[in-house]
């Protein structure tokens, strides 16, 4: 029994640390615009209904960006609108309108809005999408979420592993005496 409750525990405690390495890489990987940027590939919650409704609240898209030439008019894409209210939208749409420049960035058109190769995120037709898994993830990299769940955690453990040390050290004590 004892041993089913060790290997119980260190299952726990493996998928705790996986999670938490996870979450810390994705929180470093932020971008300006608060979406984690990992090479060419972009992961981000949905976090409203704009994308509905073939992007879901809560759902995690992760797209990977392409070169200029792949993008083409008709295409569906991941853009990023920020506003001078230092508002930051991930947008999705269809481009109408592509104005190629050469030795210079191109400039792609969403319906009225201009964006620059730059604020592109990815074709929509190559991002996986994981629904529902955007909730706990924007939980664990929330400010409180981080803390509650990842920090106090591991300050716990840590403590726990020291405390766990001067025991030992003083039942040894106490035996060799």
């Amino acid at each position: 029994m004892k041993i089913i409750g060790n290997v119980i525990k260190w299952v726990l405690i493996s998928i705790w640390v996986i999670i938490a390495i996870v979450t810390t890489i994705l929180l470093l990987s932020y971008n300006k615009y608060s979406v984690s940027e990992i090479g060419d590939y972009s992961i981000f919650v949905v976090d409203n209904e704009r994308l509905e409704p073939d992007y879901l609240k809560h759902d995690i898209v992760i797209t990977k960006k392409v070169i200029e030439e792949k993008y083409n008019v008709g295409d569906f894409a991941f853009f990023i609108i920020d506003n001078p209210e230092d508002a930051v939208f991930i947008n999705y749409g269809k481009i109408n309108r592509i104005d190629r420049v050469d030795h210079a960035e191109d400039a792609y058109y969403f319906g009225d809005d201009s964006v620059s190769f730059n604020k592109l995120m990815g074709p929509a037709k190559e991002a996986k999408v994981y629904h529902k898994w955007g909730l706990l993830l924007s939980i664990l990299e929330s400010k409180w979420g981080f803390m509650f769940f990842i920090i106090f955690p591991t300050i716990f453990a840590v403590v726990y592993e020291v405390y766990s040390i001067i025991e030992e050290i003083k039942s040894s004590k106490d035996e060799e005496e």
